[in-house]
C-alpha cells in the first residue's frame, strides 16, 4: 500500500482570536449538506461529497466528521490511495477538516457478536480504518454502540471489551483516538472505558441522544468529562427521535456549562434532524437548515469562548 507522504498533510492556520478558534470546532457530520440517500437521516454523501466541502466553507463551517458504513464500504474513498489522494486535495483546497470517522459500520457488523466469523471481519475492519485514519491524518475514530448496537448486557460489554483490546493497541501506535458512543448510563459508561484500560481511548457526547434516555447533563459530563474527545449537537424528545435544534428536550445550556467546566477542547458536530426528508409536511432546504442550526448554537460556543 503507498503511504501518503507527510508533506500533503493539511496545513492549518493559526488563530489569534479566542472567539473566532471556538468557531473553527463548529464542524458537521458528513452528508447533512446533501440530498438523502433513500430517505435516510444518515449516510455517506457518495458522489456529493467533495461538493460538501466547498458548502462547509460557505457556511463557515471548519471540521467533518466522516462517515464510514457498511453498505458500500468498499466504494468509500477512505479504502484506496487515489481516495485518500483525493480527500487530502479536498481539504486542502477549501480548508475544511476531517477530524474524525463516524464507523456507522460497527452498527451492522458489531464488536460484540456471537458469531465468532462476524466478529473477526469486524475487528480486521476496525484495523483497516485505523491505517487508512493514519495514512489520512484523522486523528479520531468513533464507534457507535447505541440503538441496534447498544450494549445491552454485561456478555456484550465483556466481549465489545475482549474483541478491542488489540485494535486499540494498534490505535494507541497509530497515535488515533478511538471515540465510544454508548447508550450506559454514565457512571457504568466509565466503568467499561476502565474496563478496556486504554490511552486510545476516548468517549463520544451525544447531546440528543442524552436527553432521549433522560440523563443529566451535568452528571453526564462531571463523570465522563475526561474522556470526551468529541460532541454530536443533536436534539432528541425523552424517549423519542431526533427533531431539529430547539425543537427537543436537550437541555444545550446545561451542556456548554457543564463542557466548559471541564475545559472540554474538542470539536462540536452539528447532527441536527434533516428537515428535506419525503413524508415531513414541511420541508425545508438543506443550506437553510444548517443555516438555522449554526444560528441556534453560536451564542452557546460564544459563551464557550
Amino acid at each position: 500500500m503507498e503511504v501518503i507522504s507527510s508533506k500533503n498533510r493539511l496545513r492549518r492556520q493559526p488563530i489569534l482570536d479566542k472567539t473566532a478558534a471556538i468557531y473553527r470546532r463548529l464542524g458537521i457530520i458528513q452528508g447533512r449538506l446533501s440530498p438523502a440517500v433513500d430517505n435516510k437521516i444518515q449516510s455517506f454523501p457518495k458522489g456529493q461529497w467533495q461538493n460538501e466541502f466547498l458548502l462547509c466553507k460557505e457556511l463557515g463551517i471548519s471540521c467533518i466528521e466522516w462517515i464510514f458504513e457498511y453498505d458500500g464500504a468498499g466504494n468509500n474513498p477512505l479504502c484506496s490511495d487515489s481516495g485518500i489522494r483525493e480527500m487530502l486535495r479536498v481539504q486542502q483546497q477549501y480548508g475544511v477538516v476531517i477530524n474524525s470517522v463516524l464507523a456507522d459500520y460497527f452498527m451492522v457488523k458489531k464488536l460484540f457478536s456471537e458469531d465468532k466469523k462476524e466478529t473477526e471481519e469486524a475487528i480486521s475492519t476496525l484495523n483497516f480504518i485505523i491505517t487508512q485514519c493514519q495514512l489520512c491524518h484523522i486523528p479520531i475514530i468513533e464507534i457507535p454502540f447505541v440503538d441496534s448496537s447498544s450494549l445491552n448486557t454485561e456478555k456484550d460489554k465483556e466481549r465489545a471489551v475482549h474483541n478491542l483490546k488489540q485494535p486499540l493497541r494498534y490505535a494507541q501506535e497509530c497515535g488515533i483516538k478511538i471515540s465510544m458512543e454508548t447508550s450506559l448510563a454514565p457512571k457504568e459508561f466509565k466503568g467499561f472505558i476502565h474496563a478496556l484500560d486504554s490511552s486510545a481511548v476516548g468517549a463520544n457526547y451525544d447531546t440528543g441522544n442524552s436527553a432521549s434516555l433522560g440523563y443529566d447533563p451535568y452528571e453526564e459530563i462531571d463523570v465522563l468529562g475526561e474522556y470526551i474527545v468529541n460532541v454530536h449537537i443533536k436534539d432528541r424528545l425523552k424517549a423519542a427521535g431526533t427533531v431539529p435544534l430547539g425543537c427537543g428536550d436537550t437541555d444545550f445550556s446545561a451542556v456548554f456549562k457543564a463542557l466548559k467546566a471541564k475545559n472540554y477542547r474538542g470539536d462540536f458536530m452539528l447532527q441536527g434532524a434533516r428537515q428535506y426528508l419525503e413524508g415531513l409536511e414541511t420541508k425545508k432546504d438543506i443550506k437553510e437548515t444548517i443555516c438555522s442550526y449554526i444560528n441556534f448554537v453560536k451564542p452557546f460556543l460564544r459563551e464557550f469562548a
